[in-house]
């Protein structure tokens, strides 16, 4: 949040007020700052969307009702729209509402955050049941990140029988240690304690009382909603629960720590519901934001119960969280003595997203300031494109299929830029390309993906021995898209 602060708002408020009141002396409608900071976000959005954001975004600012913004498609396949009820995997924030959770069996008198596990489980290793519920919620436990990979489906009982086989060794640093583990381990507490499973206590003493009708893992109705797909690039993964799922919810290593599936109109009634106490009571709230002892991330944030609280340039506190797996991305930024809130979803996850909602921040307290467009456009090509880089990557394709010696030195001195042969000379790229072409030969193009109009990276198959090869070439735009770089991996190589 460097950089960010409120000193043109109130200036520009009292500019508003007079502009307001001359208009009104006319014909012509006041124009609000509320009215110009949320022109300049669409604006900003429009720009994103045209460059490939898909996803839902809502921004609420003080004096204006929420601002909702639709881009992409849920299913791109069947053309259908994302919007503000379309409903997305919104990964950790998952994490949010099991902090909740907990907070609130203490309020029931059910357990208490310095519980430790040898409370709940007391055939797991001696080290683990010393762990608090406290250490487990704010990221302090020393626990692996997860158990198993995040291609397994497991089972309650094979996540248990997984962390029952843990080294039975002192779990006594409390720095934090970001782990989805701790946050299952609480998962299986909420059962244990609740004799329901996880799910259906959510569902019932949060996601009814907020009013949120499109949350959960299979609890709501989704046959009458719209499941966006997720994609990684130019790949369709399908819904949510297509891969990695049981059939009550996603496999246990991410369950209650991610994979919650949500729209940005129920997580906006969740915030509103946090404001009041129908949720927590504001001793809970407290515990919720700034438990004790308090654990840092680093110099400017702290680990919350689900949530980071982040210390913003004007010295306020941002309650912010987010989640992604690679396709699938959410973030949440409540900046609540300021009134504002941002909530991104989005199903195709590319480099920029998780700095949008700052840049939405940035227009929000540093207007009139102008945003910096974050997002990385991906295009996706079945062969090469027609234009300048796709004509001199099909040159160094020819190349690497039947080139001789004196062609690649052509090659290198028409379309290989000066960065190149100035830091590496004309020889050694001369050897470096030989080699890159006796390893590779032919290939048959799997999938073509361009960034910025300036990176190519390609997925293709090597002819000579039918294995999987992948190539990144970096163009110079102000060298007439000369090639500025080449990154090629093979199964056991990397030039």
């Amino acid at each position: 949040m460097k950089g960010i602060n409120l000193i043109f708002w109130t200036g520009l408020l009292s500019a508003g007020l007079l502009l307001g009141e001359s208009c009104n002396r006319g014909t012509r409608t006041a124009v609000t700052v509320e009215d110009s900071v949320l022109q300049v976000i669409s604006t900003y959005l429009d720009w994103e969307g045209e460059n490939g954001f898909s996803g839902v975004v809502l921004v609420k600012i003080p004096g204006a009702p929420p601002l909702i913004r639709s881009y992409g498609f849920a299913n791109s396949e069947l053309e259908i729209p994302n919007g503000p009820d379309v409903v997305f995997n919104i990964g950790a924030l998952t994490k949010q509402f099991t902090g909740a959770a907990i907070l609130k069996l203490q309020m029931l008198g059910k357990l208490n955050v310095h519980d430790t596990l040898g409370v709940f489980f007391s055939d797991f290793p001696a080290g683990l049941r010393k762990i608090s519920l406290h250490r487990l919620l704010t990221h302090s436990s020393g626990l692996p990140v997860e158990i198993g990979s995040s291609t397994e489906v497991l089972t309650r009982e094979e996540l248990i029988n997984r962390l029952k086989q843990l080294p039975d060794r002192e779990y006594a640093d409390s720095s934090y240690h970001y782990s989805h583990t701790g946050y299952n381990l609480l998962g299986l507490v909420i059962e244990k304690i609740t004799g329901t499973d996880y799910e259906s206590f959510v569902q019932q003493y949060l996601f009814k009382p907020a009013g949120m009708k499109r949350t959960g893992y299979r609890f709501p109705d989704w046959s009458n909603s719209v499941l966006a797909h997720g994609y990684s690039y130019c790949n369709d993964w399908g819904r949510p629960m297509d891969s990695g799922w049981l059939d009550d919810g996603p496999s246990w290593n991410r369950r209650a720590s991610g994979g919650f599936l949500s729209t940005v109109n129920d997580l906006m009634a969740w915030h509103l519901a946090l404001l009041g106490d129908q949720i927590l009571d504001e001793k809970s709230k407290k515990l919720y934001y700034y438990p004790e002892p308090s654990v840092s991330i680093n110099p400017v944030s702290k680990s919350a119960y689900g949530w980071q609280v982040i210390k913003s340039s004007r010295n306020t506190d941002v309650i912010a969280h987010n989640g992604w797996n690679g396709r699938f991305y959410a973030d949440f930024l409540r900046y609540l003595k300021e009134d504002v809130t941002i909530i991104l979803v989005s199903n195709r996850f590319r480099d920029g997203n998780q700095n949008m909602p700052y840049q939405l921040a940035r227009i929000v307290f540093k207007y009139p300031d102008p945003p910096k467009l974050m997002g990385r456009k991906t295009e996706c090509f079945d062969s090469l494109p027609s234009n300048r880089l796709g004509e001199i990557s099909g040159e160094l394709f020819s190349l690497l299929s039947h080139g001789s010696e004196k062609d690649i030195s052509t090659f290198i001195s028409k379309y290989v830029a000066s960065h190149l042969t100035n830091k590496y000379g004309p020889d050694s790229l001369l050897a470096s390309f030989r080699k890159m072409q006796l390893e590779t030969g032919t290939v048959r193009y799997k999938q073509v993906r361009v960034f910025d109009n300036r990176i190519m990276f390609l997925d293709v198959i090597k002819l000579l021995d039918n294995q999987e090869a992948s190539f990144m070439i970096f163009f110079d735009e102000n060298e007439d898209y000369r090639i500025r770089g080449i990154s090629y991996k093979s199964p056991d190589e990397r030039y």
